[in-house]
């Protein structure tokens, strides 16, 4: 399955600063010559979340906003159809994000995200969505 054929979203309101909540993505890179098998090598906490060791940067897409906006806005920056658009929202909706400031996203479709209710940095997992690339 081609990389960039799924997509993993979260979305929510965060009330720490843009650099608090990107620390939760840092990528541990201060001794080159350490493999990520060393016991020592330290990982980052979304890494942790998705239960992996690391993660590719060139990946993710991190969104976050000083004000609430509205979701669709956030949802606009997603490569999906416009039929998962609205279901995206429609979840949204449903777990009473209407308006968010923060949203991340990673295309991995072999990461299995297993505790769908856990909030992740803040936000919640809103789910994994066929792209349109």
């Amino acid at each position: 399955m081609a990389i960039m054929s799924k997509v993993h979203v979260w979305m929510g309101i965060s009330n720490v600063d843009n650099g608090t909540f990107n620390e939760y993505f840092e990528i541990d890179y201060s001794n080159p010559d350490m493999d990520i098998d060393d016991p020592n090598y330290k990982i980052c906490e979304f890494c942790k979340d998705i239960n992996e060791k690391f993660y590719d940067e060139d990946w993710i897409g991190v969104y976050w906003e000083d004000k609430l906006t509205d979701v669709d806005e956030f949802i606009e920056e997603l490569s999906v159809d416009d039929k998962t658009m609205v279901e995206i929202k429609n979840i949204c909706i449903h777990k009473g994000l209407n308006k968010v400031n923060t949203m991340f996203y990673y295309y991995d479709p072999e990461i299995v995200v297993t505790d769908v209710n856990k909030l992740y940095n803040g936000l919640h997992y809103i789910g994994l969505f066929d792209t349109d690339f």
